[in-house]
């Protein structure tokens, strides 16, 4: 029997179960749930997947089947549908004969199944599909950004990045751009700088949408504790939110900071380093 952690579970659970820790078990291909703490089965092996709980229902699966389980084991939601997403928002998509739509906590339709494709609403908003080309709907299933895009991304923090005719952009909840179409790719926001490639170098943009950080790299990564790794010729190093060279580019393979290290790599040797730079034994690895 192998026993793991539901951790996105526990994470969502712990503001209405702080004294109970579930997790999820397999017992003969099948998986259930039971209470770390007192070993109690809260749901039998029954199975074929369980996912993290979300809006205090988990996805489960059983013979290609999805429905929806709550903390006490109870199917509220039978496994009937072909695809589904967890909850966000008190809303499921899921996938019917005619299309995807999406569904309450009760299981009732909310917005009829009519679309290719959606995603989970995020701030109000859901992205739709339809013969290729991507929009946002509202909660009352109206389109409040019309199916105009190639791609579009969920909602965070007020702004959204959408794609058309190969380029890039960021839209607000009005559909107005604050980025204009104009950059091969954008990554997400992080540390409020978002990593863009114009023409082939890579740079940083805010949220206003400028750029901050000019596009004059091969590759960046996102901002982690005040600090990104940038690429010239093969080498890395690290630079600032004022985009000043702080860790010279001479490494082969970066990492993200995280708790004031990062574990990069030189002439196939892996250590970490700390913010100036200088080895840091840790993780079991010595300094070269």
């Amino acid at each position: 029997m192998r026993t793991f952690l539901l951790l996105g579970a526990w994470i969502a659970g712990t503001l209405q179960l702080a004294a109970q820790q579930l997790v999820a078990f397999e017992e003969q291909g099948r998986f259930g749930i039971r209470d770390a703490g007192s070993g109690q089965v809260i749901v039998p092996a029954r199975y074929d997947e369980i996912y993290p709980f979300s809006d205090g229902l988990a996805m489960v699966a059983v013979q290609g089947q999805y429905g929806f389980i709550d903390r006490n084991g109870k199917e509220v939601i039978k496994p009937q549908y072909e695809e589904a997403m967890p909850f966000q928002e008190g809303l499921a998509a899921v996938l019917g004969d005619q299309g995807w739509g999406f569904i309450d906590r009760t299981g009732k339709t909310f917005i009829d199944f009519q679309y290719d494709e959606v995603m989970s609403f995020s701030e109000g908003l859901a992205v739709v599909m339809l013969s290729e080309q991507y929009g946002y709907i509202d909660r009352k299933g109206q389109l409040v950004i019309p199916m105009q895009y190639d791609f579009a991304a969920p909602f965070q923090q007020g702004l959204a990045i959408v794609e058309r005719g190969g380029y890039a952009g960021i839209i607000d909840q009005k559909g107005q751009l604050v980025v204009p179409m104009r950059y091969f790719e954008i990554d997400d926001f992080s540390e409020g700088f978002a990593a863009v490639n114009r023409e082939g170098r890579w740079g940083f943009i805010n949220r206003q949408g400028f750029e901050v950080i000019a596009p004059e790299y091969d590759y960046v990564y996102a901002f982690s504790e005040g600090m990104a790794g940038v690429m010239i010729g093969g080498k890395g190093g690290y630079i600032d939110f004022t985009g000043t060279i702080v860790i010279p580019l001479i490494y082969d393979r970066l990492g993200p900071f995280q708790l004031g290290m990062a574990q990069v790599e030189k002439d196939g040797i892996r250590f970490y380093i700390d913010r100036k730079g200088r080895c840091v034994p840790h993780g079991g690895l010595p300094c070269p």
